[in-house]
């Protein structure tokens, strides 16, 4: 037997496993598959769906911390911001009595026929801040206590805060003093508003005669003072 022989008698021959070997045919659509392996199919498929959301639910708390300034995952406590925190009120807030105030003054000096003084009002030390009404009065006394002159009406408004830190001038005029010299030394007094009695403020000596001259003899002494202006 040559070996085209052997090669024919070869192909007339069944394998083994072919034989009773009969094709099947592939599904032609996804509802003919087995029902067994779709179901195994569905298990990886559902994990798969369900992580996706896992992963989109995680990607929008993050992009809500980040836009609402939090970190993700960081706890947030509780602080009061400073347009609620509370403001500390000022002590005191009664109204300035004589034992509350210091009164100073500058020495006097004098122009055009009048003399003159700036009057400083200050919160005493070791008291709490007070309210001072705008209502005040001014005199003046010779050494043996006879009043010389006052101011006229008092000025209306309603009180300042004095605290401590803070103090309030007022300007004091003299003016027209036509008879004869008063017992030396004159001194100043002031009456703030609710006071009962008039207070002496020390006025430093160095300065010009506090009794000013005449100017005519038809008009009367005067005294004036100004408001409480803020220094």
């Amino acid at each position: 037997m040559n070996d085209q022989d052997l090669e024919r008698d070869l192909r007339t021959q069944r394998s083994p496993r072919e034989e009773g070997y009969v094709p099947a045919r592939l599904p032609m659509t996804l509802d003919e598959a087995p029902v067994a392996r779709r179901g195994a199919s569905r298990l990886p498929r559902a994990v798969l769906l369900v992580g996706a959301g896992v992963a989109g639910a995680l990607a929008v708390a993050i992009g809500a911390g980040i836009l609402s300034g939090s970190d993700p995952g960081v706890g947030t406590t509780d602080s009061a911001s400073p347009s609620a925190a509370a403001s500390t009120p000022v002590a005191g807030g009664g109204a300035c009595g004589p034992q509350d105030v210091s009164l100073t003054a500058e020495p006097w000096g004098g122009a055009a026929g009048s003399r003159g003084t700036v009057v400083t009002v200050a919160l005493a030390a070791g008291r709490d801040a007070c309210t001072l009404g705008k209502g005040l009065a001014a005199e003046i006394a010779d050494a043996k206590g006879s009043v010389l002159v006052t101011t006229g009406p008092s000025p209306s408004g309603g009180p300042v805060m004095l605290a401590p830190g803070g103090s309030f001038t007022i300007g004091i005029t003299w003016s027209n003093w036509c008879v004869a010299a008063p017992a030396a030394p004159v001194a100043l007094a002031m009456q703030m508003s609710g006071w009962e009695s008039f207070v002496t403020v020390p006025v430093p000596t160095g300065g010009l005669d506090p009794v000013p001259p005449c100017i005519g003899s038809t008009e009367p002494t005067a005294l004036s003072r100004s408001v409480l202006e803020p220094q």
